[in-house]
């Protein structure tokens, strides 16, 4: 799940619902990078992870224009 799409599932769950499951909770969650463990090792990792996958996206684009 992508950080904007997270991002507007959290606010509607919080503004519209009473409950919301632990596992969607723990989702959106992870796809917004919270934690309720402050972990510099974990936030490195994610933005290794998310540099990583937009490494592979330019690629991609740039595969398909050249």
């Amino acid at each position: 799940m992508k950080y904007n799409q997270a991002k507007q599932e959290l606010e509607n769950v919080l503004n519209n619902q009473k409950t919301v499951e632990v596992s969607k909770l723990k989702e959106l969650m992870q796809s917004l990078n919270l934690s309720l463990e402050p972990s510099k090792d974990k936030e490195v990792k994610f933005l290794r992870d998310e540099v990583r996958k937009l490494n592979q996206d330019v690629r991609k684009i740039k595969e398909w224009v050249g």
